[in-house]
């Protein structure tokens, strides 16, 4: 029959447990906070550009800056025509990424019009540039006679037309989608249609579908209304930036600036936990100064 443990080596194994997860909390915790820290750092200032971002349009329809956040959000929302929210987002590269990216995978028909905007523009340039070099036209069709066009160029080939020629009249009678997409992953092309490829700016795709459809416009509207609320206040005090608006007969700027301050680092000092077992130190996150970011000196 074992014998029963004492009191005192339970009590040893209780305060081993204690001890083992207390050190484990030690390496962990402050790790969280540090994590913390630094999410709020990038948040901050992210939201800084961002206001930077919607400071520029609002002074292009009001030829001045405003040094009210609410009365910036407020500009945007009440704009009826919507032409301020088109060009913030044409401006928040990252935004307009996300929301093109978001559309596409939830709308095929936004897929398509992504998909043909780049093919249009792609077969814009390949038609400039066959006019030089016909070689990638015949090349570009041999390889098209294994796909849907195949009856098509048969037959404007019995005409004895030039390669050129035959493309340029596939190009009007099918849409680039249709050229482009069966060749596109062909390993003697690709290269050649990377190389091609004219910049397509993320702002204009987002444009084009803004344009095209009631839903996705008032989706991204939403986007938009969103990011302009949420970069109103410092993620680390919950406090809006402070706005000063440099309006002379010669310049014209605004200056944004994160509002932590003493007050904010001393009150973080009396947080026992954070402060003491999680190491948590918070600093003033930069300002923006005539465009210039501070944190990138």
């Amino acid at each position: 029959m074992a014998r029963a443990k004492s009191k005192g080596s339970i009590i040893l194994e209780i305060l081993i447990v204690i001890l083992f997860v207390a050190l484990v909390a030690t390496l962990i915790y402050p790790k969280k906070i540090w994590k913390e820290a630094e999410d709020q750092t990038i948040t901050c200032r992210s939201n800084m550009d961002k206001i930077l971002k919607a400071e520029l349009v609002f002074q292009k329809y009001n030829n001045t800056y405003i040094d009210s956040l609410p009365g910036l959000v407020s500009f945007f929302k009440e704009d009826t025509t919507k032409n301020s929210v088109r060009d913030y987002f044409k401006a928040d590269t990252a935004l307009a990424e996300t929301m093109v990216k978001f559309l596409r995978e939830k709308d095929q028909a936004a897929d398509m019009v992504v998909r043909n905007l780049f093919a249009d523009t792609l077969m814009y340039s390949i038609l400039d540039a066959v006019d030089y070099d016909s070689n990638l036209a015949r090349v570009m069709l041999n390889r098209l006679e294994n796909s849907a066009l195949v009856d098509s160029i048969t037959s404007l080939r019995t005409t004895d037309s030039s390669d050129v020629f035959i493309l340029k009249q596939l190009d009007k009678g099918f849409a680039g989608i249709d050229i482009y997409e069966p060749i596109m992953d062909d390993d003697s092309l690709k290269l050649v249609f990377d190389r091609m490829m004219p910049e397509v700016s993320i702002g204009l795709l987002l444009d084009s579908l803004y344009s095209l459809n009631e839903v996705w416009a008032q989706k991204i509207d939403s986007a938009v209304f969103f990011t302009l609320d949420d970069f109103v206040f410092c993620p680390t005090v919950n406090r809006e930036y402070k706005l000063t608006v440099i309006d002379t007969s010669v310049i014209k700027f605004v200056n944004i600036y994160c509002p932590i301050d003493s007050t904010d680092i001393e009150a973080n000092k009396k947080d026992f936990v954070k402060y003491h077992l999680g190491h948590r130190r918070i600093e003033n996150h930069g300002k923006i100064e005539k465009t210039e970011r501070s944190w990138t000196r």
